[in-house]
C-alpha cells in the first residue's frame, strides 16, 4: 500500500512518542526514518530492528567535552544521539573548512545520513571513510553509499568528515541525485507491510483509550451550559 510523505512521518513521530522519545526528539527521528524511506533505503524495516533497544530506554545526552578526535558512541542510537551530535559539529565547521573525526561503536551510521544531507543545502559536505576509502559521501547534488552502511549493527570505527570543500562524486553503491526527490515523494512511499504493522502498533501506545471519563470530555459530552 502506498503512503504520503506525511502519513509516514506522523505514523512515524506516533511510534517515537510511544517508545518514551521526548517532544521534538520524536519528530527528528521520524525525519530520519521518513527520509531513508522516501529514497528506498529501508528506514522503516531499520527502525523495526531497533524496536527493543529503542523502548523506554531514551537518553539523547552527549557530552562536548567527549568531543574531540574521536567520539565514543558507546552503541547508544544514532535516532537518539545522532541530532545533537551532528548539531554540534556543524558548529565546529563554521569556524573552519574541514573537521574529522572517528566514530566508534556506532552501531547504526545509516541514521545520520538524513541529518548530514540537511547542512549539504547549506554548503556543507560529508564522507563516511573506512580505511580510506569512502563509504558514504553526500553533497546538495548527491547522496552516495555502500550497501553495508544499510545497518543497525555495524560494528566498525569509521571516520566521519565534514567540509566546505568541493567533493568530487564517488562510484559508490547506490547514487541518488537530489533532483530525484520531488519524483519519489509524487509516486508516494511504499513501506514493507510487516514492518508498517509493527510501527503503526506501538504508534498507537500513543491514543487515549476510550472510556466513560474521555467520551464525556469529547464532542457531544455535554452543552454549552454546562
Amino acid at each position: 500500500m502506498s503512503y504520503s510523505y506525511y502519513e509516514v512521518y506522523t505514523n512515524t513521530q506516533r511510534a517515537f512518542s510511544g517508545l518514551g522519545f521526548t517532544y521534538g526528539s520524536d519528530e527528528d527521528a521520524a525525519y530520519i526514518t521518513t527520509w531513508l524511506e522516501v529514497f528506498g533505503l529501508d528506514g522503516i524495516k531499520l527502525l523495526t530492528l531497533k524496536i527493543l533497544e529503542l523502548d523506554n530506554t531514551f537518553n539523547a545526552s552527549i557530552d562536548p567535552s567527549e568531543v574531540n578526535d574521536e567520539f565514543d558512541c558507546k552503541n547508544k542510537s544514532s535516532l537518539m544521539i545522532g541530532p545533537g551530535l551532528i548539531d554540534y559539529l556543524i558548529s565546529k565547521i563554521d569556524k573552519r573548512y574541514d573537521f574529522k573525526l572517528t566514530l566508534k561503536n556506532c552501531s547504526d551510521p545509516i541514521f545520520l545520513i538524513p541529518l548530514l544531507y540537511k547542512y549539504s543545502k547549506k554548503n556543507i559536505n560529508s564522507q563516511f571513510l573506512l580505511d580510506q576509502k569512502v563509504n558514504a559521501q553526500i553533497t546538495n547534488k548527491n547522496i552516495g553509499i555502500n550497501r553495508d552502511i544499510i545497518s543497525t549493527n555495524f560494528q566498525r570505527n569509521f571516520d566521519l568528515l565534514l567540509t566546505k570543500n568541493i567533493l568530487n562524486k564517488q562510484k559508490l553503491d547506490i547514487n541518488i541525485p537530489s533532483s530525484n526527490i520531488n519524483n519519489l515523494l509524487s509516486a508516494g512511499i511504499n513501506p514493507d507491510k510487516k514492518s508498517w504493522d509493527q510501527i503503526s502498533k506501538i504508534a498507537f501506545r500513543t491514543f487515549v483509550p476510550e472510556s466513560e471519563e474521555s467520551r464525556a470530555k469529547g464532542a457531544g459530552g455535554g452543552d454549552a451550559n454546562d
